[in-house]
């Protein structure tokens, strides 16, 4: 990511601090680790300012495990340019030929994000007779449809993976092999069947690089980066027929905020220090296409108090069956005692309520619905007051899981849906000879 920052702002520093530190929060794996990467910013762009300074360029790269800023001085700023503004991927070469000197780039503690990836690249995909060039957006829910039923165990960054993978493959013949600037031809060309504006900045013997402003799945993808896989997984495929290996990494994406979105391929075998998705041609089948314990639970219970804790007790034995750790298990407990709890209290007008339980890769989703008039979690505005009984239960649910949604319809009753992500015990039966979901350990 790069950013304009004018130097005769009266706070520079603070200004270029609060500009990196935005972008580095949304992709770090641990924002509290940000601060210090701030106050090293400010430092850097301190020592590089001069008083001829007309603007700075800052430079964040983020291609590898850690990122690394860079400061140029320009002495002149492009014509129309604005403080803080976001130096488009495709402009970046002209403001480089502008930049005198500089310092960095240096180092920031931060972790990325990981990306969550198939060990050693997707596994065989279904032949699906999908092309986007011929089908358009509808390409891509089909890909999505069939990556699901061929892998049903897979988790959501995964699935789209697969997805991307699918759409790769229809769109070439299986023995296929490409130069790089073939293989970035042929991303741009899908990328823009489907609705994007994908421009090649770099198509080399080792590196492609890709940009677009405009997404394929349009502006519903923000919040969404399960869908960059997509992107990624039909970038990958394609890459990999150059020199049988790809890593991909998007440094920037539009589902996170960024303005645009900045695709980085790498034609090698996956690097430590590289944090992407890897690739492989042909395609080989992993321990993770192997077949994965998969528990649907459904309970159908009388509307009283006294079936929470048996749905509570059942669905801790599940968990403990498939040697989910004990911690998380608490918190699955917690959450569904909070969650029925609230259904007995507000549903007195249905006999019953249903409770769900699935457990697929590492993930578990509990559902509760009842039949009755409901519980309207958005009637209850922040959180509690201190001596309130009220609202702790949604409290606690927001904290014990990493997603939950409340629906709540007159006359339709309520559900509550919660997914939480889970880990194993290792030494457990069922994963001893298997790597454990997510974790890839």
């Amino acid at each position: 990511m790069d950013w304009l920052v004018s130097g005769q702002h009266p706070d520079v520093a603070g200004r270029a601090a609060a500009l990196v530190g935005d972008h580095l929060r949304r992709h770090a794996a641990d924002p509290g680790t940000v601060a210090q990467a701030l106050r090293e910013t400010e430092q850097l762009v301190s020592s590089a300012l001069t008083p001829a300074t007309a603007a700075l360029r800052l430079r964040l790269d983020w291609t590898g495990a850690l990122p690394t800023l860079a400061v140029g001085r320009l002495a002149d700023a492009p014509a129309g340019t604005t403080d803080g503004a976001v130096v488009p991927v495709r402009e970046r070469p002209a403001v480089d030929a502008r930049v005198e000197g500089g310092v960095g780039p240096v180092d920031l503690a931060v972790e990325r994000r990981v990306q969550e990836i198939f060990r050693a690249g997707p596994p065989p995909t279904p032949l699906v007779d999908v092309d986007p060039r011929r089908d358009g957006a509808a390409a891509v829910a089909v890909a999505l449809v069939a990556a699901r039923e061929a892998h049903p165990t897979v988790s959501g960054p995964q699935s789209s993976g697969l997805a991307g993978a699918i759409l790769a493959q229809a769109a070439m013949d299986r023995e296929t092999d490409l130069d790089a600037h073939e293989a970035a031809a042929l991303i741009q060309e899908l990328h823009a069947a489907l609705g994007s504006d994908a421009q090649v900045e770099v198509s080399e013997d080792g590196v492609l690089e890709m940009s677009m402003t405009t997404c394929p799945f349009g502006p519903g993808v923000v919040n969404a980066p399960s869908l960059c896989h997509v992107t990624a997984g039909l970038a990958g495929q394609i890459a990999a027929r150059v020199q049988g290996h790809a890593t991909v990494l998007i440094d920037e994406t539009r589902s996170l905020g960024d303005p645009g979105c900045h695709l980085h391929v790498r034609l090698e075998p996956a690097q430590e220090d590289v944090r992407g998705e890897t690739h492989q041609w042909p395609t080989v089948a992993t321990t993770r296409n192997e077949p994965t314990p998969h528990l649907d639970l459904s309970l159908s219970l009388p509307n009283e108090s006294g079936s929470v804790p048996v749905v509570r007790r059942l669905a801790a034995q599940a968990l403990r069956a498939f040697g989910v750790l004990g911690e998380d298990i608490d918190d699955v407990q917690l959450a569904i005692t909070e969650a029925c709890a609230n259904v007995v209290d507000h549903a007195n007008d249905a006999d019953t309520y249903e409770v769900k339980v699935e457990l697929a890769a590492d993930r578990c989703a509990i559902t509760v619905v009842d039949q009755g008039r409901g519980f309207d979690a958005s009637a209850v505005a922040g959180p509690p007051a201190l001596d309130s009984e009220s609202g702790r239960g949604l409290m606690l649910m927001r904290a014990l899981v990493d997603n939950v949604a409340f629906q709540s319809e007159p006359r339709a009753g309520a559900l509550v849906h919660m997914v939480k992500t889970l880990r194993f015990d290792h030494e457990h039966p069922l994963w001893r000879d298997r790597d454990l979901p997510h974790t890839g350990t």
